[in-house]
């Protein structure tokens, strides 16, 4: 997502191409509002065997908060109210909390410590994280009540059912270990992972149970053309770049994120927040 002059001048033809705008305009909208309008998404996801018990389980995703120098303190927290305002039963955080300043994990503790979800938060770590500084941003964010699952997993109980969810740690700057994150699944129980990069499912739910991966990393794209799509995709977020999919008997859903990198754009691609809501 760090881009040549080539590929910035590729993007802000193809947000004028699609905008109908001017070059101005459509540079104007796709730097300075776009970026800044926080979109809820709602997906009822269908579980294979989910309990009763956990009919209607709300989790809360969001990724990508790549705080500074380009995304606000303020974008954080408004991401944060809207998390709160779902009432979830869990959120996850799929990686990347910074970008090009470590120290803006320090920023990010008070504000991710008003999250409230009524069993926690958890999250996953992404390239960026191990880029600038890994140790660092877990023991921080611990502060923040943000639990890390790094090639681990826990099970949460409703009454005498239960599911799983296991979190592996960044396939492309981490040291990621499926089988220490499935180590703790104990029987044929739903089970749900985190994983920062999308991609990385094609080979994990072929050797481990997935019922649902949750992911970021891609952004989308930050610029997406009618018809054709993405113009930008990172590494290991080119497949499943954006929203639900199938693979094979896995599901997988891709979160837009919160933050930009590269070139602070986003055009027909606007920051998420999605409220999944598991269904039997």
């Amino acid at each position: 997502m760090d881009l040549s002059r080539r590929s910035f001048f590729k993007l802000v033809a193809g947000v004028g191409l699609a905008s109908g705008l001017s070059g101005a305009g459509a540079a104007g909208y796709a730097f300075n509002i776009e970026p800044r309008q926080i979109v809820l998404q709602n997906c009822k996801i269908r579980i294979s065997g989910l309990p009763p018990a956990f009919d209607g389980f709300k989790i809360a995703l969001f990724s990508d908060l790549h705080l500074f120098p380009y995304t606000k303190l303020e974008l954080v927290r408004e991401a944060v109210n809207l998390v709160n305002s779902l009432q979830p039963d869990l959120a996850i955080i799929a990686g990347d909390f910074v970008y090009k300043q470590l120290a803006a994990v320090f920023d990010l503790v008070p504000v991710l410590s008003e999250l409230n979800p009524r069993l926690g938060t958890l999250a996953v770590l992404g390239n960026h994280d191990h880029w600038k500084g890994a140790h660092v941003i877990v023991q921080a964010l611990q502060k923040a009540g943000v639990r890390f699952l790094i090639n681990d997993g826990i099970e949460i109980q409703r009454g005498s059912k239960s599911i799983f969810v296991a979190g592996i740690d960044s396939v492309w700057a981490g040291v990621p270990s499926p089988q220490a994150a499935f180590a703790k699944r104990r029987g044929k129980i739903p089970t749900i992972l985190a994983l920062h990069e999308p991609d990385g499912i094609a080979k994990i739910s072929q050797n481990f149970p997935v019922d649902l991966q949750l992911s970021g990393h891609s952004h989308g794209g930050q610029v997406r053309l009618p018809l054709s799509g993405a113009i930008v995709l990172p590494p290991w977020g080119q497949k499943y770049d954006l929203g639900l999919y199938q693979v094979g008997e896995s599901q997988l859903y891709t979160n837009r994120g919160i933050g930009v990198v590269g070139v602070p754009i986003r055009f027909n691609c606007p920051p998420e927040v999605t409220n999944i809501i598991l269904c039997a």
